[in-house]
């Protein structure tokens, strides 16, 4: 690995699951909603690794450091938010409703699914990264608790690390294809359209379903989950940050990124809060 992905490591055995304050938080079902949904999104990594490694084959440095580090560490970031839902709501069945997200989301989860080259389908990996640090940036912020604050820390450090690792490999490969920064910003958007979908809808889905057995969760109920959260992303969403890094990609001169950033942020909290 490059030196510069020498950095501080963490494990579940440095979260002091012990102290959870739980009466600051388990009153709070968008909580449970929220942290449960990330958690089977993030423990799926062992598939989106799989689909990763495949795709890029012949790049034995990427392939391995996906393997050994992104894919650990991805996983690791499912635990040890499952850790933190059972500690809290110890009564939740979480396998059976993890199982079912699985179940649900692996069709859409496949490699033919991924980008029409190499260098856009690691913008696209960018606009992903994007979205998980600039998430666990807002959970860290808004958390009434302070155990999930140090959770939501370490988890967005490792996105940090990882968008800039993807980032490199975009490089790599847009020196050899040189596509125009009109089809990155095109692929870009694509991916950025995706972003809300099938995934968290389908994790809060199963969630919901588990905890409230007979019910059932429509996109509807989708819709308004969003709705209720949507102070939260107001006030702690990091706009500005989540902007610059995707832009990066698109290589815009300063004075024209510096020119588009307020209009761009403006957009992106219209388009996220409705």
């Amino acid at each position: 690995m490059p030196a510069d992905s020498v950095r501080p490591t963490w494990s579940l055995t440095d979260i002091p699951y012990a102290t959870i304050e739980k009466e600051k938080i388990i009153g709070n079902t968008d909580w449970f909603y929220l942290l449960a949904g990330a958690s089977f999104v993030e423990t799926l990594s062992d598939l989106y690794t799989r689909n990763l490694v495949e795709y890029y084959q012949e790049n034995v440095g990427a392939t391995t450091w996906l393997r050994q580090e992104w894919e650990m560490e991805e996983v690791q970031h499912g635990h040890a938010l499952r850790r933190y839902v059972l500690f809290v709501w110890p009564d939740f069945d979480w396998e059976r409703a993890y199982q079912g997200f699985v179940t649900a989301y692996a069709p859409c989860c496949r490699t033919e699914l991924l980008g029409p080259t190499h260098a856009l389908e690691m913008a696209s990996r960018c606009v992903v990264e994007t979205g998980t640090a600039s998430f666990y940036t807002m959970i860290q912020a808004a958390s009434p608790e302070p155990v999930l604050r140090q959770i939501a820390a370490h988890i967005r450090a490792d996105e940090v690390h990882h968008y800039k690792y993807f980032y490199r490999i975009f490089r790599q490969y847009q020196a050899a294809e040189k596509n125009s920064r009109w089809r990155i910003g095109r692929e870009l958007w694509k991916r950025v359209a995706e972003a809300e979908q099938e995934d968290s809808y389908l994790a809060i889905k199963n969630a919901f379903e588990v905890k409230n057995p007979g019910e059932k969760f429509f996109i509807e109920d989708f819709a308004a989950f969003r709705k209720r959260i949507g102070g939260w992303v107001d006030r702690y969403y990091p706009f500005d940050m989540a902007i610059k890094m995707l832009l990066k990609p698109v290589a815009l001169p300063p004075m024209l990124q510096r020119a588009a950033l307020p209009l761009l942020s403006h957009g992106a909290r219209r388009a996220i809060l409705g």
